[in-house]
């Protein structure tokens, strides 16, 4: 992070670590946070929908402070031992935040003694608690499928997976289900989720899959590691109404075809009287489908996209200059309190990532065939 990088008005987003516990939630093993303490409460209090009504085994180390002077890795190990002896999960992962990062903590190697000692498992993945949560669940996808996913596996054709998908960008199951319904309406079956609703079983036959959909940026990790190693292409976007469904669906079609990895959304200008923040992805699909929608037609409004640095967040000065420009927001709440010319219309669609759970019931099925933000933006009105 720059030293001169301050944030006043707006909010930080989720951290690499709890991305990490969000993609590896569902699988079955356990996953330790090695930080003195907080990282876990907050991961489960903010960033975590599904905590209240499913089990997972997500712990933190309790590291204090002599044990970090004196780099004493025996204390977490003999911990992990005990507690995986007594809840048997299914693999283990580690995990941490800026203190052993600081301390140059091994994550390989405190790895190999794990599973050494217990027989199960176990994966080292280097967060650092400094960057979002698209560094966290790319890093935690990538070592997954590097560790438990087939190789060699006999491809299926207009088959696809999902991957980078997790309830931080996509609140809950019935958005999964929406863009596995949209996507399969030009004959492709989704092969696997990557990581909600698929099974540990479903997951290590990830490498079948024809093409890889990215509708989220903390999928390009392993949608870049799958294509150099098992010759996966993969397709980026959010199947936001119909012309987004439509360009993913064309996307794939090419990329089963010859290989090819493809943006399904359109080019941002950086420029335009309507401004979307938020992930990558979903900001540039969403701006995509804006200037695709009859709205965008009638009122001559061009939408374009802004987004935040992996390890910076917004520049608050640039994003404050871009918000002031705009005609019309759309974004997280929270961003309000940065709109300050009263003709500047706003539209929320609340992201986990950003506010965590405050508005998660608000969140619109937005990843959707059906979903027309022209038709949202006149039920405002």
């Amino acid at each position: 992070m720059s030293d001169w990088h301050t944030h006043v008005f707006t909010s930080t987003y989720t951290a690499d670590v709890s991305g990490v516990c969000s993609y590896l939630y569902e699988l079955g093993g356990m996953t330790i946070l090695h930080d003195p303490s907080g990282c876990n409460s907050t991961y489960t209090t903010h960033d975590e929908p599904r905590w209240y009504d499913s089990k997972s085994l997500m712990f933190v180390s309790g590291l204090d402070e002599m044990t970090a002077v004196l780099g004493d890795d025996s204390v977490l190990i003999r911990d992990v031992v005990k507690a995986a002896a007594d809840l048997h999960p299914r693999f283990i992962a580690l995990c941490g935040a800026s203190i052993p990062h600081v301390i140059a903590f091994d994550y390989t190697g405190v790895s190999h003694l794990i599973e050494e000692r217990t027989g199960i498992p176990t994966i080292g993945i280097p967060t650092d608690g400094l960057k979002s949560y698209v560094s966290g669940v790319g890093l935690a996808e990538r070592e997954w499928i590097r560790r438990f996913a087939e190789k060699n596996i006999t491809k299926k054709e207009h088959t696809f997976n999902l991957l980078g998908v997790t309830p931080i960008d996509f609140a809950d199951q019935a958005h999964v289900d929406a863009m596995n319904v949209s996507l399969q309406s030009s004959g492709f079956s989704m092969n696997a989720c990557s990581a909600m609703g698929s099974s540990f079983e479903d997951l290590q036959k990830i490498n079948a899959a024809a093409v890889n959909v990215l509708p989220a940026s903390c999928g390009r990790i392993a949608a870049r590691y799958t294509e150099g190693v098992d010759h996966i292409p993969y397709v980026e976007g959010v199947p936001i109404g119909p012309y987004m469904n439509e360009r993913i669906q064309q996307a794939m079609g090419k990329s089963e075809k010859d290989g090819i990895s493809r943006r399904a959304y359109d080019e941002n200008t950086d420029q335009g009287n309507v401004l979307i923040i938020g992930e990558e992805i979903y900001a540039r699909s969403m701006a995509t489908a804006f200037n695709h929608s009859s709205s965008a037609e009638e009122s001559s409004q061009h939408a374009y996209a802004c987004w935040p640095d992996i390890s910076e967040g917004f520049n608050e000065d640039e994003l404050i200059k871009k918000i002031d420009q705009a005609d019309l927001v759309i974004a997280d709440p929270l961003f309000r309190n940065l709109v300050h010319r009263r003709d500047t219309a706003f539209y929320e669609i609340p992201h986990i990532g950003y506010s965590g759970r405050i508005y998660c019931h608000e969140i619109p099925v937005f990843c959707s065939k059906d979903f027309k933000i022209e038709e949202k933006l006149r039920e405002r009105k």
